[in-house]
């Protein structure tokens, strides 16, 4: 399992958000992309900072869990993804699992949200285990 990496934001995210337009980008995690984004929406309630991870299922990183989702018979697609992350956390945090928006996952991609830098250091380092774990 390659070393997972250590969790550095931004201290002053605010600032970060500011100097990169809106954005924040963490490529350390490959093949996961972090990305804070500030400007976003939720049902009509503004979210100062959301915490997202994404990631392209069809990658081969994700190919041995892939034929472990399919004998689960979950698909393996961006869809598939999201639904057995939040499963996963949902075992050892279901508070957690409960605030995990998955509404922009897609067949290509899967695309997890949160409100919470921690939330997301949790999300994130979970998913990290499921991809890795042999």
């Amino acid at each position: 399992m390659p070393k997972m990496p250590k969790w550095k934001a931004p201290k002053n995210i605010a600032k970060a958000l500011e100097e990169g337009d809106g954005s924040w980008e963490d490529e350390r995690w490959s093949p996961i992309l972090l990305t804070v984004m500030s400007g976003t929406e939720l049902d009509g309630r503004a979210i100062p900072v959301a915490w997202q991870m994404e990631f392209d299922p069809s990658e081969e990183e994700f190919e041995a869990v892939n034929s472990k989702l399919e004998e689960l018979e979950i698909d393996s697609d961006g869809y598939g993804w999201g639904e057995f992350i939040r499963n996963a956390v949902g075992k050892t945090d279901p508070a957690l699992a409960k605030r995990l928006h998955l509404d922009d996952c897609e067949t290509d991609t899967c695309v997890i949200w949160v409100e919470v830098e921690e939330d997301c250091r949790v999300l994130v380092e979970s998913t990290w285990n499921l991809v890795f774990s042999k």
